[in-house]
C-alpha cells in the first residue's frame, strides 16, 4: 500500500455578503481551483513526478463561509516520504507559514521584490523593511514559480468582490493566515520580462495611422505586416509637433526600427521604436524619370 502524507485546513472568508452562510459560485470556483493547483504546482517544483496531491473538499459550515479541505500526497516512486524534498507538510509551511510562508511574505512586500542573499546552497537570507528572514531554497524555488505565485492570487480573489473582506485558513482551529481586500493588491502577479532580443534594423515603411501625442504609437506597414510603434527619435517627433512635416497616405519612412522581445508568462512579448527617422518621401514624389548624366 502506497505511504500517504496528508494535511487538513479550514478555508474561511468573511464579509457582510457571507452572513447567511452562502456565496456564490462564480467568486468561489477559482479560489477553490487556486488551492489546488497551488499544492499541485508546489509538489512539481519540489518532487517532480515522484509524488501526486489531490486536493478534496470534505464540509462546509454555515457562519461566515467555510470550507474544509483534505490534501493528500501520494507516493509515484519508491523513495520514502522520510527521503522525500517535501511532503504534503512541510508544503503547508512552506506556504502558510506564520512568519516565513509564502502568504505572509507576500503581504509583507506589497508588490515589492525582497532584498535576498545567499547563505549557502540550502538557505536564503531575505531582507523586508530591513527586517531580516531565514528562508531555505524550497521556499526561494516557490515564490519564483509563476504557478505557484498565480495560484496564491486565486485562492484569495474573492476578498475583492463587494461584501467580502477577509479570508482566513485555519489548521486544527489554529489560525495559520490570513488576508484582508487592503492586501489583496499585493497578491497580483508580477510582469515576466526576460529579454530574448534587442535588436535595430534599417527598414522602410509606409504611414498607415499617425499619433501626434508622444505616448501614443503609430501604424505602419512594410508592405507584408503592419507595426504599432513608438517614436523615440526625438527630433523628428519635434518636427512633427511644430508641424514642420506633413503627411499622407502612401508616405514612406526609411527608420532604424528597434525589435524588443520578452519572455512573459503566456509566451512572447514584442515591442517595436523607431529609434531613427532616416529620410521621409512624401507619396506624392514618384520616380517618374529615369534621369541621365550629360557626357
Amino acid at each position: 500500500m502506497a505511504e500517504e502524507s496528508q494535511i487538513q485546513l479550514d478555508v474561511s472568508f468573511e464579509g457582510p455578503a457571507l452572513r447567511d452562510g452562502s456565496m456564490d459560485v462564480r467568486d468561489l470556483a477559482p479560489s477553490m481551483l487556486g488551492l489546488g493547483m497551488l499544492f499541485d504546482s508546489a509538489n512539481k517544483v519540489l518532487n517532480g513526478e515522484r509524488t501526486t496531491v489531490n486536493v478534496n473538499v470534505k464540509a462546509t459550515s454555515a457562519g461566515s463561509f467555510h470550507i474544509l479541505y483534505e490534501i493528500v500526497q501520494s507516493q509515484n516512486s519508491e523513495l520514502s516520504f522520510q527521503q522525500l524534498l517535501a511532503t504534503a507538510v512541510s508544503m503547508k509551511e512552506l506556504i502558510f507559514g506564520v512568519s516565513i510562508g509564502l502568504f505572509a511574505v507576500v503581504k509583507l512586500l506589497k508588490g515589492k521584490n525582497p532584498k535576498v542573499e545567499k547563505l549557502n546552497d540550502n538557505m536564503f537570507k531575505l531582507t523586508i523593511d530591513k527586517q531580516e528572514y531565514l528562508v531555505p531554497l524550497d521556499w526561494v524555488k516557490l515564490y519564483q514559480d509563476i504557478n505557484t505565485r498565480r495560484a496564491l492570487g486565486d485562492v484569495i480573489r474573492p476578498i475583492k468582490t463587494p461584501g467580502i473582506e477577509r479570508f482566513e485558513v485555519h489548521e486544527h482551529k489554529n489560525l495559520l493566515q490570513s488576508v484582508t481586500r487592503e492586501d489583496a493588491g499585493a497578491f497580483d502577479v508580477p510582469e515576466v520580462k526576460e529579454p530574448l532580443l534587442n535588436e535595430i534594423n534599417r527598414k522602410a515603411f509606409s504611414v498607415v495611422r499617425l499619433a501626434f501625442k508622444e505616448e501614443y504609437k503609430w501604424t505602419l506597414s512594410d508592405g507584408q505586416a503592419t507595426y504599432s510603434v513608438s517614436i523615440k527619435d526625438g527630433a523628428f517627433q519635434k518636427k512633427v509637433d511644430n508641424n514642420e512635416v506633413s503627411f499622407a497616405k502612401g508616405d514612406i519612412l526609411l527608420c532604424d526600427l528597434r525589435t524588443i522581445q520578452w519572455q512573459v508568462e503566456d509566451g512572447v512579448r514584442t515591442e517595436y521604436e523607431i529609434v531613427k527617422v532616416i529620410s521621409h518621401k512624401p507619396a506624392r514624389q514618384l520616380s517618374l524619370i529615369d534621369w541621365q548624366n550629360n557626357q
